[in-house]
């Protein structure tokens, strides 16, 4: 998976319930493609008990690592 939206579709419409947020959220998350740092314990957590493969906080940090460089790059 190559982003924070990615991810969440890997969840398809169980995302929301599976890390404890609201539908809106789960749809602003998607739209800005980002998971906040404080939802990624429970994204892996949820990804790891539904089976999805390669949700990990190394990912995470990588995904938000990249995110903050092409910010930077911008300005």
């Amino acid at each position: 998976m190559n982003s924070f939206s990615a991810i969440i579709d890997a969840f398809g419409k169980q995302f929301a319930s599976a890390i404890g947020v609201e539908e809106s959220h789960a749809r602003t998350m998607r739209a800005r493609n980002s998971i906040p740092s404080t939802r990624w314990m429970a994204t892996v957590k949820a990804a790891r008990d539904l089976g999805i493969k390669g949700v990990t906080l190394d990912l995470l940090a990588r995904l938000d690592a990249e995110k903050s460089r092409q910010r930077e790059s911008a300005q």
